[in-house]
């Protein structure tokens, strides 16, 4: 024993020998507040001999562990075991009954000597701190989920007096929302215990009455909660606006789910708009290719998101979405549509990280013209989608081997950045498309699709000035771009009503603080060399001196091609 190292958990004063391993199933301890079952024999170091046993008794010894209950070398020692093990220990006297011993049997300064087997243990917890609510475990669930604060269930609650005797109710078996009053005074203790338990965990609750029933029931209740399913609800639709919210009521298999492209077979079962069944739905199960808009939009979201033999409830609140044809929703007059879906298998396609160069291309290409296409159709989330993800898949391609496969992979990254700023444009998110815009210009400063779109998106944003200078610099790389022109003007407009709200407003606050005349403010520059924009922003000389803005707005063009 000269080499005897000690377990992490333990001290010097205590040195423990596995003699039985526990199962393979068994890898969870017990801690402190659980309720330990165990076996044990008791000898003395010096000369052997046995002091006490349970398998004497033949009746297995039970303590609170971590509680002070047992001597303290026990509450260190079995808090490293597991369920089935067999352990010996040997005590130091100040892991066990120390100088003063335990007379007769056990003398003073005794080093003492424990078999030990973990049978089983209760697992208990104080849930609030207070002893207000013991929860002890009764039936170990699995998995690695727990639900969480507005999450869905379904349970199984029945609550009696503090001693058993009398049922107080009993309510089977019944979805709910944590969270939610519906347990009324229970809520507070149940939904702390769930939020610990995983599904098929079984527990019971000691409350007292401030947790349970008040003075109704004053020495408090017993509560058996069961937790028989987790509903996870995700929301699926294209923005996160809750849109499109799929509720799994059966769990899939493993953890992949349908990619981009690849074939699904869709059971859609049911169709009702919260309580009564749609008219005109015919249940089918859909074969499709995901992404490709065979179905609509809300199914196409909906699959994306499944695994395989998961069953779900997918709400859809903008009824539009979920009109689809083929289950002769062709027009929907609900305001919301309720659709029990069941994704009966996928084709497991190639991970894009495991494809070669060639095939990378090969598929971004082929997904761009599925955008193109939705695009065309008005599918604009759908086309976005299709964009963003051969977008991503070329975010880095430094490490490309092949030449020639890096120049495509470049180029269809950035048509599918352009073709994002056209569908969010079209969405009228000024701001990603204007981000789009600046991913392509930051490659090629001289797209002119990328600097109109980007035009395009600062007369949304009301960025006038912005956008006069990019549509000049697309009338410099492409003079007879009539969309140029026409968006020009409409920017001139737009800053021409800005300088009168200002000069308005300077006027206003010159007046409130008697400042005398007003000075006339500068007007914006004349455009140089576009005539039609010369009658809209006439300029004399004494102007053009005070106001250079055809200068200033060339050297703001250059410095910002300087960044680009």
């Amino acid at each position: 024993m000269g080499g005897y190292v000690p377990p992490e958990e333990l001290p010097e004063g205590i040195k423990k020998e596995v003699i039985t391993e526990a199962g393979p199933d068994s890898f969870r301890k017990p801690k402190k507040g659980d309720e330990v079952t165990v076996h044990y024999v008791g000898t003395l170091e010096s000369d052997g001999s046995e002091f006490d046993s349970s398998r004497g008794r033949d009746k297995p010894f039970v303590f609170t562990l971590g509680k002070g209950q047992v001597i303290k070398g026990w509450d260190l020692g079995v808090a490293t075991m597991k369920k089935g093990e067999v352990a010996k220990f040997t005590l130091a006297p100040e892991y066990a009954y120390g100088e003063s011993g335990s007379p007769p049997k056990i003398p003073a300064n005794a080093t003492l000597v424990f078999e030990v087997e973990l049978i089983s243990w209760a697992s208990k917890d104080d849930l609030f701190g207070d002893e207000g609510v013991i929860k002890t475990q009764l039936k170990e669930g699995s998995g690695w989920k727990s639900p969480k604060d507005g999450d869905e269930v379904m349970i199984s609650l029945k609550a009696t007096t503090a001693d058993g005797s009398t049922e107080i109710e009993d309510r089977g078996s019944f979805e709910y929302k944590l969270g939610s009053d519906a347990l009324g005074p229970l809520g507070k203790a149940c939904d702390k215990a769930l939020t610990g338990m995983k599904k098929g965990e079984e527990a019971s609750l000691k409350c007292s009455k401030e947790y349970s029933y008040g003075d109704k029931h004053a020495d408090g209740a017993v509560i058996t909660i069961a937790l028989l399913q987790i509903f996870e609800t995700k929301d699926v639709s294209f923005s996160k606006d809750k849109s499109m919210m799929k509720k799994q009521v059966k769990e899939g298999e493993g953890y992949d789910t349908a990619k981009d492209g690849a074939k699904a077979k869709l059971n859609v079962e049911a169709a009702t708009d919260g309580s009564s069944a749609l008219a005109g739905f015919s249940a089918q199960t859909l074969e499709i290719t995901v992404g490709n808009g065979e179905v609509c939009d809300a199914l196409e979201c909906a699959v994306c998101e499944m695994k395989k033999g998961e069953r779900a409830i997918f709400t859809v609140t903008n009824p539009a979405a979920a009109a689809e044809e083929k289950l002769g929703l062709k027009d929907v007059k609900a305001d919301k549509v309720v659709f029990t879906l069941e994704l009966i298998e996928f084709e497991k396609s190639k991970d894009t990280w495991s494809m070669s160069e060639e095939e990378k291309v090969e598929f971004a290409n082929s997904r761009k013209e599925v955008g193109s296409q939705l695009f065309k159709a008005g599918r604009l989330q759908m086309a976005l989608g299709r964009y963003k993800k051969v977008a991503d898949m070329f975010s880095y391609i430094d490490n490309f081997k092949e030449e020639n496969n890096k120049v495509k992979a470049k180029v269809l990254k950035q048509a599918c950045d352009a073709n994002k700023a056209a569908c969010y444009l079209k969405l009228m998110d000024y701001i990603e498309a204007k981000n789009s815009c600046n991913a392509v210009l930051k490659e090629d400063t001289q797209n002119v699709k990328a600097t109109y779109r980007r035009a395009q998106a600062e007369l949304g944003l009301k960025n006038f000035s912005d956008c006069i200078r990019d549509c000049k610099k697309v009338v410099e790389l492409d003079p007879p771009n009539k969309e140029a022109r026409a968006l020009l003007k409409q920017a001139q407009a737009g800053q021409k009503e800005e300088d009168k709200k200002a000069k308005g407003l300077f006027a206003n606050m010159c007046k409130a603080l008697g400042k005398g005349p007003i000075p006339e403010p500068g007007k914006s520059a004349s455009l140089g060399n576009f005539s039609d924009d010369e009658e809209d922003a006439p300029m004399d000389v004494a102007e053009e001196k005070d106001v250079p803005m055809e200068d200033a707005a060339e050297e703001k063009q250059e410095e910002v091609a300087k960044e680009e």
